[in-house]
């Protein structure tokens, strides 16, 4: 199991020359938002004046198995105006969420790698794991289920159970082989624990430390104890993915736990690409929480229903009797009540990120990390101004700040992070971009 970065390690008299390590996390959101209630004006971000669906950039209180947020606001560009419309032709298709290419054989199989895939080889290094596919939905449709493809549609191999993904990447023995939920169950109670097998050795590092790296030590060996806690605690049902499920929150629970593993990888230097698919565009929902108050409340409605507003067959419907205009604006209170829970999701794995220490700052300062989604407005299915965030610094991204790219492609909002590692790109995509200047 590897350790996180301590001074210990660094070269007596090469530390200048390490090679600091770039990162990448995309991080995907079905439904869409509602552009107007999403997009800031360009400039700098004001804390004063967002927009009603990204306030919580400013921070946000404990929800549910969600622990408070800290503020992002000047960890994050928000970029407004990104047209996907002629990448993804057909609606909510996540599996294009992160491709820049036209699919030819049909509306969602990327053609070319997607840009995780794009990055993985170039930003890999010496890690064990070129990138990690996360998925919290239980659908394998090409379409709904997989967001990371290599080339010629090929689809990646995708980690939809945490447990999976902790014995893979903690575990030993016979765990992560392939040999399924019983050879990892098998291994744990052979194991018991797998900091029990590495105590001894720890301790022993433990005494030629200094102050700072015992504190960090202390501290990974902490957080990785209270991980395989949340694991061992979670239902051993996996999700469906109905339209409207008696309950989401394997979805929610599912996330988080992929999140944390996800950030502790990367802290550990088993990966530096990553992808996360909060859902599928049917299935998620949000009766674990209480959100919004009176008819306001988003209640056991899909976040898919909720995206509609009135004028779709796949709608809330108890706003039905309702006038015309008070419908709406409850309607519109509740997409923004969606998004904001979107935005805090993200601040929420921006945050983690921070919270790592490393040799240059935090696990944040080397990584970009891109919020995206398989539509612009959920209500319309427009794939034109795409909610589209980047956080962290990796190549001197400089965050805290609104750029409009308006009709810029994705191609081009690729290739401006593409470009950030350092890699030759004058154009990118098809339909084909270059490089964002403001970007």
């Amino acid at each position: 199991m590897a350790l996180p970065f301590l001074e210990v390690m660094r070269p007596g008299r090469a530390s200048a020359q390490s090679v600091r390590p770039q990162r990448f996390f995309g991080f995907f959101y079905p439904c869409g938002t509602d552009p107007s209630k999403w997009e800031p004006p360009a400039g700098v971000l004001d804390a004063a004046k967002l927009p009603e669906a990204l306030i919580d950039m400013n921070g946000f209180a404990a929800e549910g198995i969600w622990p408070a947020g800290e503020a992002i606001l000047n960890d994050v560009t928000v970029v407004t105006g990104i047209d996907h419309s002629g990448v993804s032709t057909d609606i909510h298709i996540p599996s294009n969420a992160f491709n820049a290419f036209k699919p030819t054989a049909n509306n969602y199989t990327p053609p070319e790698p997607t840009l995780d895939q794009y990055l993985a080889d170039s930003l890999r290094g010496e890690t064990a794991y070129r990138n990690l596919a996360l998925s919290a939905t239980s659908s394998t449709d090409i379409a709904q289920g997989n967001i990371s493809f290599k080339a010629n549609g090929q689809v990646e191999t995708v980690v939809r159970n945490p447990k999976q993904l902790f014995d893979t990447l903690f575990g030993m023995g016979t765990a992560g082989t392939g040999g399924g939920d019983a050879a990892a169950q098998a291994a744990l109670k052979r194991q018991q624990s797998v900091l029990d097998l590495v105590l001894a050795d720890a301790q022993r590092l433990n005494a030629k430390l200094g102050a700072a790296d015992k504190q960090r030590l202390e501290q990974y060996l902490t957080s990785v104890e209270e991980l395989e806690g949340q694991i061992k605690a979670m239902p051993t049902t996996t999700c469906t993915a109905p339209t409207a499920p008696a309950s989401s929150g394997n979805w929610h629970v599912k996330a988080k736990v992929f999140i944390d593993l996800a950030v502790t990888a990367m802290a550990c230097d088993l990966t530096n690409v990553v992808t996360l698919q909060y859902s599928d565009s049917w299935g998620v929902n949000y009766s674990d929480y209480s959100i919004g108050e009176g008819k306001e409340t988003l209640g056991t409605w899909s976040d898919h229903f909720i995206s509609h507003k009135l004028d779709d067959n796949d709608r809330a419907t108890d706003l039905d009797g309702l006038d015309r205009t008070e419908a709406m604006r409850i309607a519109t209170a509740r997409v923004v009540n969606t998004s904001r829970f979107k935005v805090r999701r993200y601040a929420y794995l921006v945050n983690a990120l921070k919270s790592v220490a490393t040799a240059n700052g935090t696990l944040l300062d080397d990584t970009l990390v891109l919020y995206a989604s398989e539509c612009g407005d959920g209500d319309s299915h427009a794939r034109t101004h795409m909610p589209t965030l980047i956080a962290g610094h990796a190549g001197g991204f400089e965050t805290g700040r609104a750029v409009d790219a308006s009709k810029k492609t994705t191609g081009a909002l690729h290739a401006s992070i593409i470009a950030r590692y350092g890699l030759d790109v004058t154009s990118y995509g098809n339909p084909a971009g270059s490089p964002i200047a403001t970007l």
